[in-house]
């Protein structure tokens, strides 16, 4: 039985079972022997004043019954005090019999006493005493109770007495189990690094119990040292600490408080004294229930100071409200604080075009702490704040934010500026709902003369929340319609199915993302140059989002995509209008009859920049011929051919009035020989007479085209 309750309770409450249990049944009992044998006396730790005598009679009262506290294993005497006794021996066990076993120690002959120890295991046994006098024997039992005493459980304090130079110490020892375990007490308080000076009080038998006494006020600090211990020898647990001052509390002050995974309270209080705080719901009481659970006991490590103090409440998402106390408990009087604060919870939701955000009203009759507005925070992700509204009506406790993107989240707060600061919990939402914004600035170039690359110029995909593409549509002259033309998560894409000399293009971008597909990005068009006459134009579209401030026109080798650079050519030519007389410029003969051109457009809000398609320009040839000429054999204009430039070949006819071929003069390599023509002589190798002829000369230039010239010369003699 005593083993299976030791099981299942803990110490204390297993001692307090065994006090209650052995005073109601024969187990706490002494087993009762016939009167003529219950003649035996014996004492325990030579305590032989107050010696056991016989049994008990089965009498729960007798002092054989009544359980001697000792401690496990402490050293214990047992003497037979029977004159004349013999054959004695000792057993202290849980048997119940009034027989001796074999575990009971004999006692020597020489002496007629024992040491042994007390059990191991806490819980009641039997000291049993057996010996024989004159042929006869007797016996003799007490009830023992082996306990683990504790220290002693106790409060304390040490106030001044008003008035003197005199300190008043209390000791409270508590109704706790393990105190009525302990027989007697020792309690000295002395001035610190004294030697205590012991005060013995025992048989207490009501708890709590008040042990109050005066001190000289002498010393600032002092020492309490307190012990308990069992009547039977010296089984002794104790506690020692060093006692100050009670401090008189000073008024509380609440500061700032704040939502954050609980409540944190600002509080300045006095060091080292219990605090209290006091928590109300203010739509159901307009006053705190002191008398209740408080919702956070602690005790302030500085005086006067603002420490915060973290604690949960049932539900943050309902608004509470906060005072402080403390109780003086030399003065036995509380101590209140002379403001209140309450929390400031947040919710919101989303909606389309917006998040829309609410809070717990403030409350307009705080205690030491009016109203003064609300602020309206937006928290970046760096923790970063901007402040979206200030608030001074009290009644005013929602705000719509339309400033959110699709997928974006936001995270908000509020502060109820009081006389100090309610600082809402964060509060995330994430929309939507709303339609992706479209892409910012796009832009769009020719690429090698050959392409047409359109991207994204500040946003890649990462940038933008939830996204899973870039869409970009095509329309195939700037009125025309669009058409989805490719899709991928690139912020940027080359258009090679188009010709970007021959025509004109505009596009356009969207995203897609988690709320959809964006709307488009402003409309953009690469630059798109022709020839027009002599004269190079441009389209006035931009291909930017934003307008195109000016143009630069270079000439560029189509092969290495590289400017080429002339002195003295007028090129680059920068201009902020869309054409531009090609025949103005001085390129010099040698650098061919055709060239190409590009154009560079210059954003506002350069760089970059963007190109246009390749321009060719032919530059037009040139044939001249004179009017008279004397082939006379004098090596003066003595022949009638054609002057010019870029040409490769003539075909020189010459016909008389009639009409009659004269003369046919071919010249398949005009740069190396263009002095070659009719030197006055017909087919036949004759000289002509002089008078007017007519001619025909086809000239084919340098880019292959053929330019027919006819007029008439006078061959002069």
């Amino acid at each position: 039985m005593i083993h299976l309750f030791t099981t299942y309770f803990t110490r204390n409450i297993f001692f307090l079972f065994l006090l209650v249990t052995f005073h109601e049944v024969a187990l706490g009992q002494c087993p009762n022997a016939p009167l003529s044998d219950d003649r035996g006396v014996f004492s325990i730790n030579n305590i032989d004043s107050n010696p056991v005598n016989s049994d008990g009679d089965n009498n729960p009262t007798a002092v054989n019954n009544i359980p001697l506290k000792v401690c496990p294993q402490q050293s214990l005497t047992l003497k037979d005090l029977v004159n004349g006794g013999q054959s004695r021996s000792f057993e202290i066990t849980q048997n119940t019999s009034v027989l001796s076993t074999p575990s009971a120690i004999p006692v020597p002959s020489t002496t007629n006493s024992i040491s042994t120890t007390a059990p191991v295991t806490p819980g009641i046994y039997f000291i049993k005493s057996f010996g024989s006098n004159n042929g006869a024997g007797y016996y003799a039992c007490q009830v023992i109770q082996v306990v683990d005493l504790e220290k002693p459980k106790y409060t304390v304090k040490m106030c001044d007495v008003a008035g003197t130079s005199q300190k008043e110490v209390t000791i409270v020892l508590l109704d706790d189990p393990s105190n009525k375990l302990i027989d007697a007490y020792s309690y000295s308080v002395t001035p610190l690094g004294s030697v205590p000076r012991g005060t013995n009080i025992s048989d207490i038998t009501n708890y709590p119990y008040s042990i109050p006494l005066t001190v000289n006020s002498g010393f600032t600090s002092y020492e309490l040292v307190i012990s308990g211990t069992n009547k039977v020898g010296r089984c002794e647990k104790s506690d020692s600490r060093t006692l100050t001052t009670v401090s008189t509390p000073r008024t509380p002050v609440l500061y700032d408080i704040s939502i954050d995974n609980g409540i944190s309270l600002n509080v300045a209080a006095t060091a080292g004294i219990e605090h209290k705080i006091w928590m109300r719901d203010p739509t159901t009481e307009s006053t705190y229930n002191t008398t209740g659970t408080p919702a956070y006991t602690y005790t302030p490590n500085a005086s006067l100071v603002g420490e915060i103090q973290k604690f949960s409440v049932p539900d943050l998402t309902k608004q509470y409200c906060f005072k402080v106390n403390a109780f003086d408990i030399c003065n036995s009087t509380t101590v209140e604080s002379t403001n209140e604060t309450c929390t400031t919870p947040i919710s919101g939701n989303t909606r389309q075009g917006g998040n829309t955000i609410s809070w717990k009203v403030a409350q307009s009759n705080l205690l030491g702490n009016n109203f003064r507005s609300y602020d309206v925070y937006k928290v970046d992700a760096s923790g970063n704040e901007s402040l979206l509204r200030n608030i001074t009506s009290i009644g005013n406790n929602l705000y719509d934010d339309s400033d959110v993107i699709c997928g974006e989240e936001y995270t908000y707060k509020v502060i109820t500026n009081y006389q100090y600061k309610s600082t809402s919990n964060l509060l995330k939402l994430t929309n939507t709902s709303i339609p992706p914004t479209p892409l910012g600035k796009v832009a769009s170039t020719v690429i090698g003369g050959q392409l047409i690359r359109v991207t994204s110029l500040e946003k890649e995909g990462s940038d933008l929340p939830t996204f899973t593409a870039f869409n970009y549509y095509r329309a195939n002259s700037i009125d025309g319609n669009y058409t989805k033309v490719h899709s991928g998560t690139s912020a940027f894409w080359d258009d090679n199915s188009v010709n970007p000399s021959a025509q004109q293009y505009c596009f356009y971008m969207t995203w897609t993302g988690g709320c959809g597909e964006s709307q488009p990005s402003s409309k953009i068009c690469p630059i798109f140059a022709q020839m027009q006459g002599s004269s190079m134009i441009w389209s006035p579209e931009s291909s930017f989002t934003d307008p195109i401030a000016e143009y630069r026109i270079y000439r560029i080798d189509p092969n290495t995509r590289l400017p080429i650079n002339t002195s003295g050519s007028g090129l680059p030519y920068t201009s902020t209008r869309h054409s531009l007389n090609l025949s103005t410029l001085n390129i010099p003969e040698a650098e061919g009859q055709t060239i190409y051109l590009a154009i560079e457009g210059f954003p506002t809000s350069y760089p970059p920049t963007t190109l246009s398609n390749y321009v060719e320009y032919q530059r037009p040839s040139l044939a001249l011929s004179a009017q008279a000429f004397t082939p006379n054999g004098d090596g003066l204009n003595d022949t009638f051919y054609i002057q010019g430039r870029f040409i490769k070949a003539t075909k020189m006819s010459i016909f008389d009035r009639w009409g009659n071929l004269v003369a046919f003069v071919e010249n398949s390599n005009y740069p190396s020989n263009p002095q070659l023509g009719w030197d006055g002589t017909n087919t036949s190798g004759t000289k002509v007479p002089a008078g007017s002829y007519a001619f025909q000369v086809q000239v084919e230039d340098l880019s292959g085209n053929t330019i027919t010239k006819e007029g008439s010369i006078v061959v002069i003699y």
